[in-house]
């Protein structure tokens, strides 16, 4: 689930460079692996405290996370609350107070308690981490170009799941028995599909859904209801019919879904929920000058409730991935 705007045809690196989701209380805590391949936490950081139901991203250029407190019609310019941390967000997902963050450079997990300010570091040595999801029971995934790392409690050590039908990912999610999701693309394809890896296996399926239409444009799991949503851009981000949001109850059948049209203006790459599942979260783009936004719709019905952006205008400033506290788990 990415607010930095990914051209989907395009490697994530490039991307990157060009383009510039149980409820969780008050007290609830990471469960972290073991601090053997754990960083020491950094020193805690003198800033703001933000108001809460926060929409949460990071600016690029000066590394900070910010934020907007969500309301009904979005916001503009968004409330520094972090100081600089040294990061390069691409996806973020969040456990109580704790925001976890797939760092671009240097490739690496960070997550950062937005209460007492700590900053810990995850070391990913299976590649480069672009989209984050964290199990019910606190298990941390980081999406990599081609494989996932898994973060397990009390391991000592990251594990990894890889899938040969999918070379290049764009994003994860993971549903409430602990299946793991990805949408991506195979060798020379630019149509999106979705692997799984079923919960205690290392070996991945594809699930009998709905063929998807145009780029990916973010895959996510209802913490509430245990459905599985995937976005999609059918007119491959060139105008017409983009957000396609295909709502799968379990076990996931073709079926049964429902589909909604979020209405996107550009393009979706990433998608996350609030709290109580009420909201989804998509990120977007000005047609005109590719600035990132995040669109507000309802859920599940998909109806316009505003946009956030760094500017009143919305042509300036840049953010990547992004997230909400409070949150549910999955996300």
């Amino acid at each position: 689930m990415r607010a930095l705007l990914r051209f989907p045809v395009l490697a994530p690196a490039l991307a990157a460079a060009l383009a510039s989701a149980a409820g969780c209380g008050e007290n609830a805590s990471m469960s972290l692996p073991s601090n053997e391949y754990v960083a020491p936490a950094s020193r805690a950081i003198a800033a703001p405290d933000l108001t809460k139901p926060a929409l949460i991203t990071a600016d690029l250029y000066s590394g900070e996370l910010e934020y907007w407190p969500i309301r009904p019609k979005g916001g503009d310019q968004p409330k520094p609350f972090s100081g600089p941390l040294s990061i390069s967000a691409y996806g973020m997902a969040a456990d109580g107070n704790v925001v976890v963050i797939a760092n671009y450079s240097p490739a690496e997990v960070i997550t950062y308690n937005v209460k007492t300010k700590a900053k810990t570091v995850l070391a990913d040595p299976y590649g480069i981490p672009y989209d984050m999801a964290v199990g019910k029971n606190g298990t941390l995934y980081a999406m990599n170009l081609a494989s996932v790392t898994v973060y397990r409690r009390g391991s000592k050590n990251p594990s990894s799941l890889s899938c040969p039908s999918i070379v290049k990912s764009e994003a994860i999610a993971v549903d409430n028995e602990g299946d793991v999701f990805v949408n991506g693309y195979a060798q020379g394809s630019i149509t999106a599909f979705v692997i799984e890896y079923p919960a205690g296996s290392k070996a991945c399926i594809e699930p009998h859904l709905r063929p998807e239409r145009g780029y990916a444009g973010g895959v996510a799991v209802d913490p509430k209801t245990d459905d599985l949503i995937i976005v999609d851009n059918p007119d491959y981000c060139s105008g017409g019919v983009e957000g396609r949001m295909i709502i799968y109850p379990k076990p996931y059948q073709p079926r049964t879904a429902r589909v909604r049209n979020l209405h996107v203006l550009y393009c979706a790459s990433s998608i996350r929920l609030d709290a109580g599942a009420s909201r989804i979260f998509v990120s977007d783009a000005t047609v005109s000058a590719g600035f990132p936004k995040i669109d507000q719709r309802s859920y599940p019905a998909g109806r316009d409730e505003g946009t956030y952006q760094s500017s009143p205008s919305g042509y300036s400033g840049s953010f990547g991935g992004f997230t909400t506290i409070p949150n549910a788990l999955p996300n």
